[in-house]
């Protein structure tokens, strides 16, 4: 699966948050009583459906609240990947019902999907809504009436077919994510997202370029392709090396990021196209979650750490300015310190930017619940401290290379003082100043210094 939000190099959550109460959206002038908040936990795929929840508000004449107070329907949509994200969602839930108790409260996405009841139990929670559900909300609302128990609508993740959703990254006018691939069959020993996304689904071959002229022609000139397991897009004979093709030899002049792609997927040919690729962002984002073959073993991963490595020696070969980003996780069960050494030793010798780091977190229905010799939660802390503190070192090293470039950078907001933030495509941060209004635009920057965490660049 992909794991969250590969867009802070230092962000090292295990979940992300996001609210969509002041999402750019065109809302119908013909407005109504109702107002809908909506909050969402976990990945860019949750993040793009949540968009389209919002749209679908909208189309009806409801209007997006700027805040829990305004809003009278809150939709929260869920994230399943560790324990907490569960709490989380469940502490979101209590909190805006204290703020605002007459709130329609609607709660979907994947840790729903894994138990609905540890939702339908919280007072003041109305609808249940299954992941296969989630664009059928205003179906089940019930004129947003509040109820005097919560409803489970049940529905089987196995029956789902491929639902489409693209959206902007919160804050930026130039990048859009757009997600053509849904759920995971991997069945790792970790995790329950199969459980939660059900069986691969992919968007129609066919619809991929009406979907990013469509993303274009809103202004933006960067597109994250995104999925659950992204790297297993299938439709009929069309793979995902099909999709970089596609998009490569089209004539839409747009920016093309990879969010995550597993490294049994990567293959030699994937790496050689986008090193010639003139759209595909120098950028990876992989997950290898343990550098020890006996971890890797026991989490039922589909590679060994030799043949990790060898992915990224050939990503430098023939990307040497790849910005490559790693999930690791640390403290899973038998972790040893030795495979933890293991662990360290390898990311310590790969030419990596960043990493985020995850302590292990056990969850129901997985075969790793079952397993012996459990990790302690001070020694999990520990290494995942350690592997953080690597990750700084190697993103400082990775950037100070990078000084004297030149990278394509596209500008995102507006600081102060005529100074713009944006992305590099090897995803790197850049600020610089400029008297005219460069946000959206994608420009040669050479890089200059670095500075607290980011890079100042000059106009070249």
């Amino acid at each position: 699966m992909d794991n969250n939000d590969i867009y802070n190099n230092n962000d090292n959550n295990d979940n992300n948050v996001s609210n969509f109460g002041s999402l750019n959206l065109n809302v119908s002038a013909n407005t109504t009583q109702y107002k809908v908040y909506l909050v969402t936990f976990g990945c860019k795929v949750n993040y793009a459906e949540t968009q389209r929840i919002a749209e679908e508000f909208v189309e009806q004449g409801i209007l997006l609240a700027d805040n829990i107070n305004d809003a009278d329907i809150l939709v929260i949509n869920t994230c399943s990947v560790t324990k907490k994200a569960d709490a989380d969602a469940r502490k979101a839930i209590r909190h805006s019902l204290k703020i605002n108790p007459n709130l329609y409260v609607i709660i979907t996405g994947c840790a729903v999907e894994i138990n609905p009841f540890q939702f339908s139990s919280i007072e003041g929670a109305d609808l249940i809504i299954p992941n296969n559900e989630k664009f059928n909300i205003l179906k089940y609302s019930n004129d947003f009436k509040k109820l005097n128990e919560s409803k489970i609508i049940d529905s089987k993740i196995e029956n789902v077919q491929f639902q489409f959703a693209y959206s902007n990254e919160e804050d930026s006018r130039s990048r859009a994510v757009l997600k053509i691939q849904d759920g995971c069959e991997y069945n790792c020993s970790y995790c329950t997202i199969p459980l939660a996304r059900g069986h691969f689904r992919s968007m129609p071959f066919d619809e991929i370029i009406p979907a990013v002229e469509k993303i274009k022609s809103n202004g933006f000139n960067e597109i994250v392709l995104v999925g659950i397991n992204l790297s297993e897009y299938q439709f009929q004979h069309k793979r995902f090396l099909d999709v970089l093709k596609l998009l490569e030899e089209s004539d839409i002049d747009i920016r093309i990021r990879i969010s995550s792609i597993e490294p049994n997927i990567l293959n030699d040919e994937i790496i050689k196209f986008i090193a010639k690729s003139q759209k595909i962002c120098h950028h990876f984002h992989i997950p290898l979650q343990s550098g020890s073959n006996n971890i890797l073993k026991l989490m039922r991963r589909r590679y060994t750490a030799e043949q990790f490595k060898a992915k990224i020696d050939l990503i430098s070969q023939y990307i040497p300015d790849a910005g490559i980003g790693i999930d690791v996780i640390t403290g899973f069960p038998d972790e040893t310190e030795e495979c933890f050494q293991e662990t360290y030793n390898l990311l310590d010798n790969l030419a990596i930017s960043y990493l985020h780091v995850f302590s292990y977190s056990e969850r129901d229905n997985t075969l790793a619940i079952t397993m012996q010799n459990k990790i302690p939660e001070k020694i999990k802390k520990e290494r995942t401290n350690i592997l953080r503190e690597l990750s700084k070192r190697k993103t400082e090293i990775f950037y100070k290379n990078q000084l004297g470039k030149i990278r394509e950078v596209i500008f995102e907001k507006k600081l102060e003082d005529d100074s713009y933030f944006g992305h590099s495509d090897n995803y790197i941060p850049v600020i610089t100043k400029s008297k005219n209004d460069i946000i959206n635009t994608r420009m040669n920057i050479k890089l200059i210094s670095l500075i607290m965490g980011k890079i100042k660049g000059e106009i070249v």
